[in-house]
């Protein structure tokens, strides 16, 4: 290639990168929901976790006597 020479944008990489947004978009929005669902779970889990907890008898001390 000549030292003069002049890069153009290249058609096809033009035409293709409208294509990729959408996409990118459509992942970037999977991941958050996926994100918030695994938070959501955590959350939950953690609160049945303490549920149970608070329904054990605690454990009975006899008296000296």
């Amino acid at each position: 290639m000549p030292p003069d020479a002049i890069l153009l944008a290249h058609h096809p990489l033009l035409l293709a990168v409208p294509a990729f947004v959408p996409a990118i978009a459509i992942t970037l929005v999977v991941l958050v929901i996926a994100k918030r669902d695994r938070i959501a779970e955590a959350r939950e889990l953690a609160a049945q976790e303490a549920d149970t907890d608070d329904h054990i008898a605690p454990p009975v001390q006899e008296d000296d006597r």
